[in-house]
Order: C-alpha cells, then sequence, then structure tokens
C-alpha cells in the first residue's frame, strides 16, 4: 500500500510542476504581444572649416545617413563644436534632407543638441553651416545623428 502511495503523491507533484511554467509563460507571451521591440543605431559625419562673414551663411557641409533600415526615425541629433579663437558668436544651422531645419545660438566650443527633428525620417543628406551674428565666425562640428529602427 506504501508503494502505491508513494507513486501516485510523486505523479501529483510531477503534475503539479509541469502545468505551472505552461500558465506563467501564457500571461508572459500575452504581455509580450503588446511589447514594441526598437534597435538603436547612428551616423554621424564631420565639417570643414565654416567661416562665415558680415552674416552670411558658410559653406554647407552634408553629411550622408548612407543605408539604414526603412521605417527609421531620428531619437536625437548632437553637434560638438570647436569655435575658432577670436570669432563673433553665430548660429549653427541643420538642414534635414527633406528640408526641414533648425538652428541654435553657440558663442563658445562645446555640444549642442537638437530635438526638434526627433521621429523624422534620417535617410538622406544632412547639411551643417553657421551664419555669423558679428563680423567673422569660424568653426568646425562633428555631427551625430541618432536613430531607432
Amino acid at each position: 500500500m506504501k508503494k502505491y502511495l508513494s507513486f501516485f503523491m510523486g505523479c501529483m507533484m510531477v503534475f503539479a510542476i509541469l502545468s505551472l511554467p505552461v500558465s506563467a509563460f501564457e500571461n508572459e507571451s500575452e504581455e509580450l504581444q503588446n511589447v514594441e521591440l526598437l534597435a538603436s543605431s547612428y551616423f554621424s559625419g564631420i565639417t570643414g572649416k565654416m567661416n562665415s562673414l558680415n552674416g552670411k551663411p558658410s559653406s554647407s557641409f552634408n553629411i550622408s545617413s548612407g543605408s539604414i533600415p526603412l521605417g527609421s526615425e531620428v531619437s536625437g541629433v548632437s553637434l560638438n563644436i570647436t569655435v575658432s579663437s577670436g570669432s563673433s558668436p553665430f548660429y549653427i544651422v541643420v538642414k534635414e534632407p527633406n528640408g526641414y531645419y533648425d538652428e541654435q545660438y553657440v558663442s563658445s566650443s562645446g555640444t549642442v543638441s537638437f530635438t526638434q527633428f526627433n521621429n523624422l525620417d534620417p535617410t538622406g543628406t544632412w547639411q551643417v553651416y553657421i551664419r555669423t551674428t558679428g563680423i567673422v565666425s569660424t568653426a568646425t562640428a562633428s555631427m551625430t545623428v541618432n536613430y531607432t529602427y
């Protein structure tokens, strides 16, 4: 009788153990159906020397996205700017591939960030240039465009 009782209890324990992960997995898979998984990446480029004289724009420098996944969206744009000694403050202008642009005032070397391009398609050629607020401004910049897909 002890053998049968032990066998019966062993079967009940195995059944109980095997049934728990299945119900936990069902709840987890329902939650995962509502989660959108995104990956992220970036592209970057540098400008040459940008010289702006008497309020006129400098030469424009192109930064290409290269080949990126379809459906990508910008998640942030930043520029590390090096301002030459003696330069007047200026506006740095960033123009995205579809023509939308934004500018930020710069008076010294450092990093500026743009959130105005967030959620736009990053694919194509971006442009960067400066426009002095004084007599002459000279700077270089390194731009990074972060995106999700």
